[in-house]
């Protein structure tokens, strides 16, 4: 991450070298870098370091602008480490250090923003004190015109599955009518945010958010850090609490769900269920106290609660959040996706389950695979259905899972058989899983789009 850091620092080899007489009043102008802009004194050109776009001296200091790939957040981190002791104030998107270059203390002050899913820092650097403060308080990012449809939820993983296309892939999700962004995150004691970091600042820049934070992994136990075995291992509950309050102070989600899909795990193990309503109890208690405006739920599935008797167990976690997240798919044994009035039924008979307690669909959707009873024109048939429910919910959102398929699910469909390897070793079983898993996306892993894709474009 330190080769980051030159790309602010290089730029004051230009030479800010005498001081010179006392400058006439300064005049500005706006400079513009897309939605980005500032006032900038006109000063004289010097020309930009890499990574620069903007660059000026007036023989004492030097202003520089550039963009960077890597979030906020994490820059201003990586400067805090880099400049140490140097580093003499740092509040919100402002740092104020020292630096020593060619035998010349310098006094630096930098500015890092976030805007258009680029992060943005404006430094001005001076042999003496940084007076001139115009040009990086008038710093502002323009919004984009959105027309976003109300509680509308999407899980907008990248085509290829390719990270490095994640950002762009939430940006165009925004752009094509996504209220609420979802994503998931197992639960880490490392204090390293970089993928976290890498998500969260673009799903939230231009909308509302919902993540989940597993402490149970559907059918099995999420992985926990060193030392916790169970969710009634002393001092688990304080730990998982503590990280998610440092997660909604960093990223202040809308809506933070504990555990994922927590009935298929807890029907089998039902000692655990009051572990695990304590887990939340706790952990709502904590997340509330730092992020009030956040909502605390936890997420179940529908469709495997009705067939496996569990009812029960989202009624008796119920009273312990502010909402539960159902996942709903309306598909037959083993995963046929042949039925489109079936599917459609379970989303809209939901609000039926604990009947009054607000809830949100945090996952549903519809193969497009003819090897499930299915093909473009179900999923499609499905995709109107969502729309129309949509339309008529009283749920908070209602998210589709999701927007690409899969390329390779042999690694998914294998983390939910943890504890179950006579399913791992079923050739003909896993084939099916793992096209259930891999083909719920509204366009093809390679971005071509379904059919499915033009009825959400025709709703949007």
């Amino acid at each position: 991450m330190r080769r980051f850091i030159p790309l602010i620092l290089l730029v004051f080899a230009f030479g800010c070298a005498q001081k010179p007489p006392e400058p006439p009043e300064q005049s500005y102008s706006t400079y513009t870098d897309g939605l980005f802009s500032f006032d900038a004194p006109e000063w004289q050109e010097a020309a930009p370091g890499p990574g620069m776009f903007f660059a000026r001296s007036n023989g004492t200091c030097m202003l520089v602008a550039a963009t960077s790939p890597i979030p906020s957040a994490l820059l201003r981190d990586e400067l805090k480490k880099s400049f140490g002791e140097n580093l003499s104030s740092a509040e919100g998107e402002y740092l104020d250090y020292t630096f020593v270059m060619s035998g010349n203390t310098y006094n630096g002050r930098s500015r890092v923003m976030y805007c258009d899913y680029q992060t943005y820092s404006l430094t001005m650097a001076c042999l003496g004190p940084v007076t001139e403060t115009r040009p990086l308080d008038s710093a502002a990012c323009a919004k984009r015109q959105l027309e976003t449809k109300p509680k509308l939820g999407l899980i907008a993983n990248p085509p290829n599955d390719d990270t490095l296309l994640i950002v762009q892939t939430i940006k165009d999700a925004r752009q094509n009518g996504v209220d609420v962004l979802y994503w998931y995150f197992s639960y880490d004691a490392s204090d390293d945010w970089t993928s976290a970091d890498y998500i969260m600042e673009p799903l939230s820049y231009e909308g509302r958010t919902g993540v989940v934070m597993e402490a149970i992994h559907t059918t099995v136990l999420a992985p926990y850090p060193e030392g916790f075995m169970s969710l009634d291992s002393p001092g688990f509950k304080e730990a998982y609490a503590e990280r998610s309050v440092e997660f909604v102070e960093r990223y202040h989600p809308d809506y933070y769900f504990v555990g994922n899909e927590v009935d298929v795990y807890l029907s089998p193990h039902r000692d655990q269920v009051p572990a695990f309503k304590e887990l939340l109890r706790y952990t709502r208690e904590k997340v509330h106290a730092a992020s009030p405006s956040t909502k605390v739920g936890f997420t179940v599935t529908y469709h495997d609660a009705l067939r496996n008797n569990a009812t029960d167990i989202i009624e008796t976690l119920a009273e312990d959040a502010d909402l539960i997240g159902y996942t709903s798919y309306g598909y037959g044994e083993p995963f046929r996706f042949d039925n489109v009035s079936a599917g459609a039924a379970y989303i809209r008979d939901i609000r039926n389950l604990v009947p009054g307690k607000p809830y949100a669909i945090v996952e549903t959707g519809w193969s497009s695979s003819s090897m499930l009873g299915s093909s473009e024109d179900k999923q499609a048939e499905f995709a109107g259905e969502f729309f129309s429910y949509l339309g008529e919910t009283d749920a908070e959102f209602i998210n589709w899972f999701e927007l690409h398929d899969g390329k390779d699910c042999t690694a998914a469909a294998e983390g939910f058989l943890v504890d179950a390897p006579e399913l791992k070793e079923n050739e003909e079983f896993m084939e099916i899983f793992k096209e259930s898993l891999c083909t719920l996306g509204m366009k093809y892993n390679d971005d071509t789009p379904k059919k499915a894709w033009d009825v959400w474009l025709e709703n949007t």
